[in-house]
């Protein structure tokens, strides 16, 4: 239901329609019942009984479980239509995730986003993703927004990630809508990890150049080899953020336009972006940030800089997903790797 409270704050201000969607496995349970079929007591063991007890079971199980999923939808339906949202419900039989991606596939265009929650019932542990959200996200390449907890649209504090890459601009770029949309405040993030290219650099040093026999001096060089990676990292995360500016939050209409979902808000309303360069654990920096400006968002795309074909979901985006303390929506992936600088 947050899910849906969060999809009708966006319907409702973006004049965007909604479809409900569910599924339903009927075949799971057809099977749990051939497995206990055995615990019958001796007087059901006939087959006859058994097939006739089978179809009974089997005509019961579809009926009651389509009648459920619609009595699932049926309160979003009557939360839509009050509103004024153009709305529908589609329900399908089959293995969940299976199931929901057919029907994603039947009715989604490009610019279709998919609201849904982070966990079903199942759900205590931090970094905890439900299955059938971890396997729509890697089955289906879409907008996700994924919901973790209810989202406060009065003036949100909006994190979006950026690394250069294509995904991290079409993500920056939707997070600008729903920023002017709402007069959010839009929090450009930056994250390189120094950790990573000094123990890349400790290795070299002790596998190739010492043992190769090459003067090293130690302490001088390593000085100079961190200066330069940790000034150098910061000043492309200064220049990333520069042209993530320039490419969408100074972007033409147009632009706009073709890139999200077709609304364009008072660009006037548009708060200055605030900007961040920040050193450490990636996933966990981007976590810890939005935590300590109460962030009801964080847009992530989808893959990053170091994308190859076959990825379905970069590993920055999926722990953000995991341990963000906030929703996450998770841009289309784009198949432009990032920028020259």
């Amino acid at each position: 239901m947050k899910a849906s409270e969060a999809a009708l704050g966006l319907a409702v201000t973006l004049g965007l329609p909604v479809t409900g969607i569910h599924a339903f496995n009927a075949a799971m349970h057809e099977g749990a019942f051939r497995v206990m079929e055995p615990t019958l007591p001796a007087k059901y063991q006939k087959e006859e009984i058994l097939a006739k007890q089978r179809q009974s079971h089997n005509t019961l199980i579809n009926v009651g479980m389509e009648r459920i999923s619609i009595s699932y939808l049926k309160p979003c339906e009557e939360l839509f239509s009050s509103s004024g949202v153009s709305y529908k419900s589609h329900i399908k039989e089959g293995k969940n995730f299976r199931a929901i991606t057919e029907m994603i596939q039947e009715i989604a265009d490009k610019s279709t986003l998919v609201v849904l929650g982070s966990a079903g019932f199942n759900h205590e542990e931090t970094g905890f993703v439900g299955s059938v959200c971890l396997r729509l996200i890697r089955a289906n390449d879409m907008d996700y927004l994924v919901v973790k907890r209810a989202i406060n649209f009065n003036i949100p504090n909006i994190v979006v990630c950026l690394d250069g890459s294509e995904s991290s601009i079409s993500a920056l770029r939707k997070a600008k809508e729903i920023a002017q949309a709402y007069d959010g405040q839009l929090h450009l993030l930056y994250v390189f990890d120094t950790a990573l290219h000094r123990d890349i650099f400790s290795r070299l040093k002790d596998s190739l150049i010492e043992g190769d026999g090459f003067s090293f001096n130690s302490k001088e060089q390593e000085k100079a080899h961190d200066d330069f990676i940790d000034i150098g990292l910061e000043k492309v995360g200064d220049m990333i953020l520069d042209k993530a500016e320039r490419e969408a939050l100074d972007a033409s209409q147009a632009e706009i336009m073709s890139a999200g979902w077709g609304l364009v808000g008072d660009v006037s309303r548009l708060k200055p972006a605030i900007r961040q360069v920040i050193s450490g654990s990636i996933y966990k920096s981007i976590c810890d940030y939005a935590a300590s400006v109460s962030a009801e968002l964080i847009f992530v795309g989808r893959t990053g800089r170091h994308y190859a074909d076959g990825v379905d979901i970069g590993s920055v985006a999926e722990n953000v997903l995991r341990y963000a303390p906030c929703s996450v929506f998770v841009s289309r992936g784009q198949k432009h790797k990032g920028w020259v600088m």
